[in-house]
């Protein structure tokens, strides 16, 4: 209904209603087009991540949002189709899922609708982040009886898939399996592994797909991490893998697995990578397959020298190949009987060999070299060889003595003085490759106990056929001189030379007449060998040697038994020991010396053999190790043990106690420098004796007979205190006894040398190992090269000093320091070289400083009282001696030693050195090089002054006063007198060598000789029924004392340049180079002023000048034979009147 209002032209209105009835018709809906953008909608998005595991979402909205209808407020969906095109597609149900191209759309009547992802969908897959796709759908509303229709379109946002990472193997498309090299050391072949791993991944919305880890093994995400591009070593061999896949794998050659493989064999290697499409990954594993090949064995060859001899044996020989085989067995190809030109090889899968000669085959010629070689393969096939290469040689000749057997003895019984006897009569001599020994020798000599009463002789039979002569040092064989002989006297060896008139009958028929005598021999069996050199020289290679033994059984009725006197060269930590026999001995070895302390050296155990006097001598060199401590040496008595030495009779023989050397300060206790000789730390009994009156052995017993006792199972520490006024060294007699662990008891005898200084002295070391103990005060310890192993106890290292004396290169202790370092035992050992050292015992390296050690300091002993060495014992000395006292040596037959040690001793003050009439008495040094200089000094005595290791220079005063030499030996140099030489004892005194005298000698009751020559304008005297011999040329003047009936030998006085006076009628020249005979003239021609004359004494051969200061009658000297042929001069001028005489000259027919 409407109101309205008409107005007329006059402006007048009127109102009134008009009603308009309207009738409805139902309008149709109008349906709007739906996207997952319209009003409320959710767009669908896919599942990403790997195998679709993670994110995505539904798609969701309502269709009728849009839609509308003008005349219904109600609208629904009536019906639903796939696709785009208004009511064509697939049909579906309200409610039910409707498959459409990517998803399944589900939508209700009041228009609602879920739109789910269809996963598997290519599509779908395919989309990557920011992509998507749509999926259309059509469908009817309806407002109850009329519809419309449109379409839904459903968007689908694409999300990131990760990559598949599919395993990759050897197998795989475009992949090489890796094969190992072969050959010897695989040396050829090979070939490394290669793929890629991408080749067969994917990634269903990315191309673009890398490799991002590498790692060891096959379980995915674990094992040894790599880097690209950088080789990961596995379990067989190295890949190598880039981003982009591509690998390369080298396989490990030296890998055990890998070389065991042979042809057709493989192993694997395993790796496992990641892939990545830039932020999702996957994992998967590479398996690498490892082809094997043949590695070739690796063996060893032989090639053996041998040379022929007289036996197959000498030239058969054996051995063992070796072989290694990574891949296949270890064996070779054995071989039963591979004969060859000149023997028979055998092999067996082990590869030990044999090869045995055919024969002797003594058809060899020297100088070649005959080869065997044979081919030897392991069960791979691969070869080596061994090759037998034998040089021919000459061969020997053949002798016996006996029985036709080459080298077989004989033996003969023979008592001691009866007439000589054949040796070998039944000799037979042949030689296969000579017909005569022209060149060659038969040697006849003693290799086992043979001594200086042998005689070996050849028998000189009558002449004749197949007879042996001998004229001169000629041998004939049937009246042909077949050659010449030399020695067999005083157990020399018998040598005949044979010439080529010396056939094999000819030398069997000497050997079968070789004779044998000793007049003084005792019982013994004495070996002696024929040696028969062929001769046959450089024709067939040079000479042969055949030998055989025969054995002298002797009867003699020797009973003594054998001793020994044991002597040292005193040379620092290398000595020669000599081992000097009473007689000759038999069985004695260096199993018969006992050393403690000190090492023989390999091959130098050495048999000097008998001397001019019977003695059997010895030698052996010894070294005494670093921090060795003291040493002993002894020779063990036969029967003691194993040792069953004996002299030539059976006699079994006598041993020597053993020697040590400990020094120290007198009246503080002394370290006697034992060590343990049962080596199990045994309780060890100890008895002292010959300890001198005044001593104490501490913490021992003193018993009554003197001697001293003590237990203790450290024998290190034992001490020994000396009265503080006694200076010197004395030997004591030490018994030790223990229980060993098997019950048995056990013995040792020492002879402990003791040295003791006085307080404030200097402490010395001699020349070989030595222990030395300090005392309470400041001490200086005096080390002079040569030392041994030394061990010094009481080292104050806040006080004490060391002073090293001639050590080339050690100037301060900076030189010295890397010398000094701490034992096993945290002791210090300084170690000098050449097995010389200084152990400091208790004494830390650490607590040494520059203030310990001063270097070639000359040391001062004062010594105003009396110092002693006593019977055996050794004391050394160096530098100044102020001897204002005695230093007596007091040998009663032991040898008694005052050692000079570097660089030698001034001797000075005016005392004197008192020696007893023993010519053991030895004041030594240590090497020629030592000088004894004796200014004021008087030394008197017997013994050996000098010993040959020393340098002498004296101004003082030297007496040989004993009934025993007192000899001076310097070696090779010459004595210094400017003071006095003189003799007063029946011994008298010997210079060995050359004399440099400006001094006086003077033979005053005891003889005087010299061997050397003397030189210098000193004087001599004789008097008191005493004799001067100058063994060489003298220019020294002589003087005979007033009733001196004295005798001046000389043995050159050609040389002799010196003046003679005194001469009186008990007086006498003898003259050594001038013969006594019928043809022996003297003549004296005096002086014009009559202060003297010459005398000539000539044989006709040799003649002298002799220059005689004094009055002489020429008619007063005689001539006489001094009872050696040698022309002796005596004066007597009131015994004759000689005629015929002119110019002072006396005629030879007066004087003999």
């Amino acid at each position: 209904m409407a109101n309205y209002t008409v107005t007329d032209e006059h402006g007048a209105t009127s109102s009134a209603s008009l009603t308009i009835t309207v009738t409805g018709v139902n309008d149709a809906p109008v349906a709007a087009n739906d996207t997952s953008a319209s009003a409320g909608a959710i767009a669908a998005t896919e599942k990403g991540g790997t195998l679709n595991g993670s994110g995505g979402t539904n798609g969701s909205g309502n269709v009728l949002t849009n839609d509308s209808d003008v005349d219904s407020a109600t609208l629904t969906v009536s019906a639903i189709r796939t696709g785009g095109v208004e009511g064509s597609g697939t049909g579906g149900s309200l409610g039910v899922g409707l498959v459409g191209a990517h998803g399944t759309l589900t939508i209700a009547a009041n228009g609602s609708y879920t739109y789910v992802v269809n996963e598997n969908d290519l599509t779908v897959q395919a989309l990557n982040t920011g992509g998507s796709t749509t999926d259309t759908f059509n469908y009817t509303v309806s407002d109850g009886s009329l519809t419309d229709t449109a379409v839904l379109t459903v968007t689908i946002n694409g999300a990131n898939d990760a990559p598949v990472g599919a395993n990759d193997t050897s197998a795989s498309a475009g992949a090489i399996a890796a094969t190992e090299k072969s050959g010897t050391l695989n040396g050829s072949g090979g070939n490394n592994g290669s793929g890629n791993v991408l080749t067969n991944d994917s990634d269903v919305d990315s191309a673009g797909l890398t490799v991002s880890a590498i790692r060891t093994g096959g379980v995915e995400g674990s094992g040894t991490g790599g880097s690209l591009g950088v080789g990961l070593v596995g379990a067989h061999g190295t890949l190598t893998i880039a981003a982009d896949g591509s690998y390369t794998y080298v396989v490990n050659e030296n890998d055990l697995t890998v070389q065991a493989l042979n042809t057709g064999g493989s192993t694997t290697d395993t790796f496992n990578y990641t892939v990545s499409d830039g932020s999702l990954t996957d994992t998967a594993v590479l398996t690498v397959t490892i082809n094997g090949a043949n590695d070739a064995a690796v063996l060893s060859s032989a090639s053996v020298n041998l040379t022929e001899t007289n036996a197959v044996a000498n030239i058969s020989t054996s051995g063992t190949l070796t072989v290694s085989d990574v891949d296949s067995a270890a064996t070779f190809v054995a071989q039963a009987a591979n004969v060859g030109t000149y023997g028979t090889f055998a092999i067996n899968a082990a590869g030990a060999w044999t090869y045995t000669a055919s024969s002797a085959h003594n058809e060899f010629v020297a100088g070649t070299t005959y080869t065997d070689t044979f081919n030897v393969a392991s069960a791979d096939g691969t070869t080596t060889s061994v090759t037998i290469n034998i040089a021919g040689t000459n061969d020997a000749p053949a002798i016996d003595l006996n029985s036709g057997t080459a080298g077989t003895s004989t033996s003969l019984s023979y008592t001691a003085g009866s007439a000589a006897a054949t040796i070998a009569p039944s000799a037979t001599i042949t030689d296969i490759d000579s017909a005569n020994f022209g060149g060659g020798s038969l040697t006849v000599g003693f290799t086992a106990n043979g001594a200086a009463t042998d005689q070996l002789t050849i028998q000189n039979q009558a002449p004749g056929a197949g007879q042996i002569t001998v004229s001169g040092n000629n041998v004939s064989y049937g009246g042909t001189l077949i050659g010449t002989f030399s020695g067999g006297t005083n157990g020399s060896n018998l040598v005949v030379t044979f010439n080529a008139n010396a056939t094999a009958a000819a030398a069997q028929a000497l050997a079968d007449h070789i004779l044998y005598a000793n007049a003084t021999s005792g019982t013994i069996a004495k070996t002696v060998t024929y040696t028969l050199v062929d001769g046959d020289g450089t024709a067939n290679g040079g000479t042969d040697t055949g030998s055989a033994t025969a054995t002298i059984n002797v009867t003699g009725g020797d009973t003594t038994a054998p001793t020994v006197v044991i002597s040292h060269d005193n040379n620092g930590a290398k000595q020669t020991i000599t081992f000097t026999f009473s007689e000759a001995v038999s069985g004695f070895d260096i199993n018969d010396i006992a050393l403690v302390g000190a090492t023989a050296t390999a091959g130098t155990f050495v048999h000097v053999g008998i001397d001019g006097t019977g003695h059997d001598i010895y030698t052996l060199d010894v070294t005494k190790p670093v921090g060795g401590g003291a040493h002993t040496v002894q020779v063990v008595s036969s029967g003691t043990g194993t040792s069953s030495w004996t002299d030539i009779a059976g006699n079994p023989g006598v041993g020597t106690p053993a020697f040590s050397l400990p020094a120290g300060t007198s009246g503080e206790p002394i370290n006697l420098a034992l060590t343990d000789p049962s080596h199990e730390g045994a309780l060890i009994t100890v008895t002292v004796k010959d300890v001198p009156s005044g001593w104490t052995i501490d913490g021992a017993t003193h018993n009554a007979d003197g001697s001293w006792t003590t237990q203790t199972n450290d024998l290190h520490g034992l001490t020994v205190t000396t009265p503080v006024e006694f200076t010197g060294a004395a030997v004591l007699d030490v018994q030790l006894t223990w229980t060993n662990a098997d019950g048995t008891t056990g013995s040792a005898s020492i002879a402990d040398n003791v040295e003791a200084y006085a307080p404030g002295s200097p402490i010395f070391a001699w020349s070989g190992d030595d222990v030395l103990t300090g005392s309470s005060g400041n001490d200086l310890f005096v080390f002079s090269q040569p030392i041994g192993a030394d061990t010094v106890h009481s080292f104050d290292a806040a006080a004490d000093q060391i002073d090293l004396i001639g050590y080339n290169g050690l100037a301060d202790f900076a030189d010295l320091q890397t010398h000094i370092a701490d034992d096993a035992h945290g002791n210090a050992v300084i170690t000098l070289g050449d097995g010389q050292s200084i152990t400091l015992d208790g004494v830390h390296s650490g607590a040494l400083t520059a203030s310990n050690f001063v270097f070639d300091q000359t040391p001062v002993v004062n010594n105003p009282g009396t110092m002693t060495i006593g019977d055996g014992a050794l004391l050394p000395l160096s530098g100044t001696i102020n001897n204002t006292g005695l230093i007596s040596l007091d040998s009663t037959g032991s040898e008694t030693l005052l050692q000079i040690i570097q660089h030698g001793v001034t001797l000075q003050g005016g005392g004197q050195i008192l020696l007893s009439d023993s010519a053991a008495n030895v004041i030594s040094g240590t090497g020629p090089d030592v000088t004894l200089v004796n200014v004021d000094n008087t030394i008197s005595g017997a013994g050996q002054l000098g010993g040959g290791m020393l340098s002498l220079d004296n101004q003082g005063t030297i007496i040989a006063t004993g009934s025993n030499a007192l000899v001076i030996d310097t070696g090779g140099s010459v004595v210094t007198n400017s003071g006095t030489l003189e003799a007063t004892g029946s011994g008298g005194l010997t210079v060995t060598g050359g004399l440099a005298n400006s001094g006086m000698l003077l033979a005053n009751g005891g003889d005087i000789v010299i061997h050397g020559q003397v030189t210098g304008d000193g004087d001599a005297t004789i008097g008191n029924l005493s004799k001067l011999e100058f063994g060489g040329a003298s220019s020294t003047d002589v003087t005979f004392a007033h009733d001196a009936a004295g005798t001046l030998q000389l043995d050159d006085s050609f040389d002799f340049s010196g003046r003679i006076g005194g001469i009186t009628n008990d007086d006498r020249l003898e003259l050594e180079d001038i013969l006594f005979g019928a043809g022996t003239t003297a003549v004296y021609q005096a002086n014009q002023d009559g202060s003297g004359g010459t005398l000539t004494i000539s044989d006709g051969t040799h003649g002298t000048a002799l220059h005689l200061v004094g009055s002489y009658d020429a008619n007063g000297f005689k001539l006489a034979d001094d009872g050696q042929g040698h022309t002796a001069v005596s004066y007597n001028p009131a015994e004759f009147t000689l005629t015929g005489v002119g110019n002072g000259a006396i005629s030879s027919d007066f004087v003999v």
